[in-house]
């Protein structure tokens, strides 16, 4: 049985959507797909799989006299995650802070041994 590899591939487009007029104005929204795809083929089969994430980037506004403007969107997914993060490493620098202080206090209180031999 021979297993014939494909390579992987990268992925990473720009994407844009339907434009929507409004009162003279069209907009169309625009995202950007990237992951990675690959699979494999031998002769009793095959598979193929790919990994897709897709992010708002823009929406471009033109108005009726011509003029165009980019206005840049956020993703709120990944902002909402980066404040989840930093809150929690926040968090687990101030326990370990005060267990170091608490470790410390401890040390300066602990009675000294005087046993003589």
């Amino acid at each position: 049985m021979t297993e014939r590899p494909d390579k992987p591939g990268r992925i990473d487009r720009l994407l844009t959507g339907q434009q929507i007029t409004i009162g003279g104005r069209t907009i169309q929204p625009v995202a950007r797909a990237g992951g990675w795809y690959g699979g494999s083929q031998t002769e009793g089969g095959g598979g193929f799989g790919a990994l897709v994430r897709v992010t708002p980037v823009e929406v471009v506004v033109r108005e009726p006299d011509g003029a165009e403007r980019h206005v840049v969107t956020f993703d709120a997914t990944r902002q909402a995650i980066r404040g989840i993060v930093v809150a929690g490493l926040t968090v687990a620098g101030v326990c370990m802070a005060i267990m170091l202080a608490v470790s410390l206090a401890r040390l300066g209180r602990r009675p000294q041994c005087s046993a003589k031999l």
